[in-house]
């Protein structure tokens, strides 16, 4: 009887030996089969992308020759603007290709080529935009060699462009019939692992209930988030609104001492003009002056913060050179008292509001003044110079494919740490204590917002006791 069990139980042995081996070859082989298919999918999804791209930049490209269409029969300006982001888009798309294809040297290759074509067309369409814009239209610009380059030009873009689907169609193809050929492979192999269907049936209910319950939470926990942030919003609406009607408040109470000096002046002028010996009426008439221009200032400011920017109304092109002499001959009292000396160099004309301006520049000849050394008359240099592009590409803000001004505000006061070139632009940030220089802290801050409102950047060197350098970079007005 216990030879007859024995081979029984080799039998189950051997079964249970085969049927572990089974299963552990049904495993490795689903697991070779999956990791293929997922390796397969990923080959179609990254071809399927790369089309995908393809023919988001060819509909780009085909928008960009609208738009300067219309731009050239309409000379309507939001064509241009059209162009001008079809532009970015394309080279956005390009740059995504060229990552996507980074190990296929042939599409790279195919890339390379339509980027030189793309931009050799937008060099010409930039030209005809600029030569429009001088001349009013485009006739001696265009001739027939121009119009059959442009041709030539287009069609080859297509051609690369379809060179490029070209390489992805038949990489789609053959990657999806490796991946079809796995899929039909895997139910061949369905029942060697048929014995783990339940033990992952429950695992991934499991999974799936935990992973339920933590997107409860997580949602819970942004419904609360949101709901602080609208209150953290409706705060900051009301503070706003406060704060708003404070500036009306606070202009308004300005405005009417104003008005009042400007009257006062006006009836010195007209009842005692004749009476005033010396530089009197000089004096009367910068009175008045100054008060106009506070009141021009204050109305300004309080349009600004009910808008919260400068309406289109007010930027116009402003010429430097009048609006800092201006601010210099309202300083005339401190600058004698200080004994300082403010020299102008060629400055440029910029685009945007002459209020805003002069409260920067206004702010930093105070400053220089304000912080000048002792016993030591305080020299103020203001000159400008095109900035270049290595400077330009140091600042992200920056459009490198323009032209910028960058204007240099220097004075030989006591300065500060570099380590503080940047703290000092913060609101309500000081150096020193408010008894040794009178200041609220948000002169610096200002004016960084109304230059970076403008298109530009404004930053400072300083070392201590070595004076200071402002240095405001601006765009050149398009002509």
């Amino acid at each position: 009887m216990k030879n007859e069990q024995n081979p029984s139980i080799r039998q189950v042995k051997i079964y249970s030996i085969v049927t572990l081996v089974l299963i552990i070859i049904g495993s490795a082989v689903s697991y070779w089969t999956a990791d293929r298919i997922e390796y397969y999918t990923t080959g179609v999804m990254h071809t399927s992308d790369v089309l995908q791209r393809t023919g988001e930049l060819y509909s780009s490209i085909l928008e960009r020759e609208t738009n300067i269409r219309g731009y050239v029969l309409t000379g309507n300006p939001e064509f241009l603007s059209h162009y001008n982001q079809s532009n970015v888009d394309a080279e956005r798309l390009l740059t995504q290709l060229q990552a996507l294809t980074m190990n296929n040297g042939q599409q790279q290759n195919n890339i390379e080529e339509l980027r030189g074509l793309i931009n050799s067309r937008v060099r010409t369409f930039d030209a005809s935009i600029a030569y429009m814009e001088t001349n009013g239209n485009l006739e001696g610009f265009i001739d027939p060699n121009k119009v059959n380059n442009a041709l030539i030009g287009y069609k080859m873009i297509k051609e690369v462009v379809l060179r490029i689907n070209d390489v992805e169609n038949k990489l789609f193809q053959k990657t999806n019939q490796s991946l079809f050929n796995n899929i039909n492979a895997l139910p061949f192999i369905v029942g060697l692992i048929s014995v783990f269907s339940i033990t992952i049936g429950l695992v991934t209910f499991f999974s799936i209930y935990q992973y339920n319950k933590a997107q409860l939470a997580a949602h819970e926990k942004i419904t609360l988030f949101q709901q602080k942030l609208r209150d953290q919003i409706k705060l900051l609406d009301d503070s706003n609104k406060e704060l708003e009607q404070f500036a009306y408040v606070a202009s308004h109470d300005l405005q009417e001492p104003l008005r009042k000096i400007t009257a006062f002046s006006d009836l010195l002028n007209e009842q005692y003009k004749d009476k005033l010996e010396g530089d009197g009426d000089l004096y009367l008439n910068r009175i008045t002056a100054s008060a106009v221009r506070m009141r021009r200032l204050i109305t300004d400011l309080l349009e600004y913060s009910r808008a919260g920017k400068i309406d289109n109304e007010n930027i116009k092109t402003v010429k430097l050179s009048k609006t800092i002499s201006e601010i210099i001959e309202d300083y005339e009292i401190a600058i004698q008292e200080k004994s300082a000396a403010i020299s102008l160099g060629k400055l440029p004309k910029v685009k945007g509001s002459e209020t805003e301006f002069r409260q920067v520049f206004q702010n930093l000849i105070s400053n220089s003044l304000k912080f000048s050394k002792p016993n030591l008359n305080p020299v103020v240099t203001i000159n400008s110079e095109k900035a270049n592009q290595e400077l330009i590409h140091k600042f992200p803000t920056l459009d490198t494919s323009k032209s910028y001004h960058l204007i240099k505000v220097s004075d030989n006061g006591i300065g500060f740490n570099k380590e503080h070139a940047d703290r000092i632009f913060s609101i309500f940030q000081r150096l020193h204590g408010k008894k040794e220089y009178e200041g609220t802290g948000i002169g610096l801050s200002i004016a960084r917002k109304i230059i970076e409102k403008n298109g530009g950047v404004i930053f400072a060197e300083s070392q201590k006791d070595q004076g200071s350098i402002f240095n405001i970079i601006l765009p050149v007005i398009q002509k």
